[in-house]
């Protein structure tokens, strides 16, 4: 062997020695803190939505066939606060961190609508779970085409919303759905 070879051999023995191999991660073990997940346990659907890794493949599976039907339903890409107020530091629409879930709570509470956001650290958001929806459209609303998309077919891919988040409860959302365990 010439000595070209033998040192690139020796270069990538060494990357791999230092722990520069990330391209497979560890499994993630042990108890899960809700708002404190491990990237590990999340999967990317899109920019502003992470998931843990068991909801993904259904996720993207609503989604598509919200696309089939001709619905463009997507997790929110914008957090559709009134104009003027200013928003979350990070867009975060499905998993959404400890201290994300800080900054709706002390919207929400701001308004007078503290029923409307979790208090942090039981968020489904903090668990990989919840899912603000938008449609093409804008944010949903009870009258949408994604909401009337989402209570014919959301359960087909093993999502729901919640009684707390329906139309004429207090903390009424059409936007946030859940997926199943």
């Amino acid at each position: 062997m010439t000595p070209r070879p033998l040192a690139t051999i020796a270069v990538v023995l060494a990357l791999l020695a230092t722990g520069c191999n990330d391209l497979w991660p560890a499994p993630v073990t042990g108890p899960l803190e809700n708002g404190r997940y491990p990237d590990g346990a999340l999967t990317l659907v899109t920019a502003e939505c992470r998931v843990i890794n068991d909801v993904a493949p259904r996720l993207r599976t609503l989604i598509a066939a919200a696309a089939a039907d001709g619905v463009g339903l997507t997790p929110e890409q914008s957090s559709f606060l009134p104009p003027g107020v200013p928003g979350p530091p990070q867009i975060e629409s499905c998993y959404r961190s400890y201290d994300g879930q800080v900054w709706w709570r002390n919207y929400y509470c701001s308004i007078g609508k503290c029923q409307n956001a979790a208090t942090p650290g039981t968020s489904k958001h903090g668990l990989g779970r919840g899912v603000d929806f938008q449609d093409q459209n804008g944010e949903l609303t009870f009258d949408s085409p994604g909401y009337a998309w989402l209570a014919a077919h959301a359960g087909e891919h093993g999502f729901f919303q919640p009684a707390n988040q329906q139309q004429g409860s207090d903390g009424e959302e059409a936007w946030h759905w859940e997926a199943q365990t």
